[in-house]
C-alpha cells in the first residue's frame, strides 16, 4: 500500500499541473470514473486505486493537446497515438517522466510511465433509437481497436466466462494484432464521436473509449459548469449532478466498499526516482 500512496501522490502532482493549465487557458474539464468515486467516498483516491480520470469537451481536448505540447515542462508530458508509435490507448495520458510503471497482466510486459487519463467528451443522438445504433457502432470500432493491441492491453489473468476465455485463446493462436492498425482504428473511432459536438445535443458522453460502455451515456444536464469537489488536498471540478452520474456507473450502493477480491490496482510494479538524462526525450 505504500508504494500504491507514493504513486497516487505523483498522479496528484500530474493532476495540479493539468488544471493549472485547464485555468490559465480557460479550458473546461470533469473529473469521471473512479476519480469522482473517490473524491464523494473517501475524500482523494480510493485507497487501492492508482489512476486519474478526466475528461474535456473534444474542443477543449484538442486546444489542450496543442497547449500542452508548447507549455508542459520536464517531466511533465503528454502521449497520444500521434507522438508516441508505443502508445496503446485511444486518448491522450499525461505523464510524469521520473516514474516507470510496469504491467504485467497482458500477453506483453508494458512499460510506461505514472500517468493520468485525459479523455475527451463528445455529443450523442437526441433519438434514443439513432443513440442505440451510434453508441453500438461505436463499440464496434472501440473492439477492433482493442484487438489492435490485444498483446499488450488485454488482461490475460482476469476471471472471464467460457465465451471469452475462448475468444482470447483464440486471438492468442492467431495472433490477431498484425491483422489490425491501431492508428486507424483510434482515427475510425474519433471520427464516429466527433460527429456529436458535446453541449450541443441533449445526451452525451465523456468516457465512451472507456470501460463502461452503454452505462457512459448521460444527459448533458448532469455535467452543466460542475461542481467542485475535495481530491485530496485540492478541489477538483465534477459532473454538476455527480450523484446520478455515479449511480449510473456503479449502482445505488456507491457508498459501500466493494469485497476485497474486487479491489484491483493498475501498476504491476513501480520504479521511482528514474534516473534519466532531462533532455532526454524517448
Amino acid at each position: 500500500m505504500e508504494q500504491i500512496r507514493e504513486l497516487q501522490l505523483t498522479e496528484l502532482e500530474i493532476l495540479k499541473e493539468f488544471i493549472r493549465l485547464c485555468e490559465i487557458y480557460n479550458l473546461k474539464y470533469y473529473a469521471i470514473g473512479g476519480t469522482v468515486l473517490g473524491a464523494v467516498r473517501h475524500r482523494g483516491f480510493i485507497p487501492w486505486d492508482d489512476d486519474v480520470d478526466v475528461s474535456m469537451p473534444r474542443e477543449d481536448y484538442e486546444k489542450f493537446l496543442k497547449i500542452a505540447s508548447e507549455n508542459l515542462e520536464y517531466p511533465y508530458e503528454i502521449r497520444t497515438i500521434n507522438n508516441d508509435e508505443n502508445h496503446i490507448c485511444p486518448f491522450m495520458k499525461i505523464i510524469d517522466r521520473r516514474v516507470q510503471i510496469f504491467v504485467t497482466t497482458a500477453k506483453e510486459k508494458v512499460s510506461s510511465y505514472a500517468y493520468i487519463d485525459v479523455f475527451p467528451a463528445d455529443g450523442l443522438p437526441a433519438s434514443r433509437v439513432l443513440r442505440y445504433f451510434h453508441v453500438r457502432l461505436f463499440l464496434f470500432r472501440k473492439a477492433l481497436f482493442y484487438l489492435s493491441v490485444f498483446d499488450k492491453n488485454i488482461n490475460q489473468n482476469k476471471k472471464r466466462k467460457l465465451h471469452e476465455k475462448f475468444i482470447i485463446n483464440f486471438c492468442n493462436l492467431i495472433n490477431v494484432s498484425r491483422f489490425l492498425n491501431k492508428k486507424k482504428r483510434i482515427l475510425a473511432g474519433d471520427k464516429l464521436l466527433k460527429k456529436y459536438v458535446f453541449g450541443k445535443t441533449k445526451y452525451c458522453s465523456p468516457q465512451l473509449w472507456g470501460q463502461y460502455k452503454f452505462k457512459a451515456v448521460f444527459p448533458v444536464e448532469w455535467f452543466g459548469d460542475g461542481v467542485f469537489l475535495t481530491f485530496e488536498n485540492m478541489q477538483i471540478l465534477a459532473p454538476a449532478n455527480y450523484e446520478k452520474y455515479l449511480e449510473q456507473l456503479y449502482g445505488g450502493d456507491y457508498m459501500q466498499l466493494p469485497p476485497e477480491e474486487k479491489r484491483i490496482t493498475h501498476a504491476s510494479q513501480v520504479v521511482f526516482n528514474n534516473k534519466e538524462d532531462d533532455n532526454e526525450k524517448i
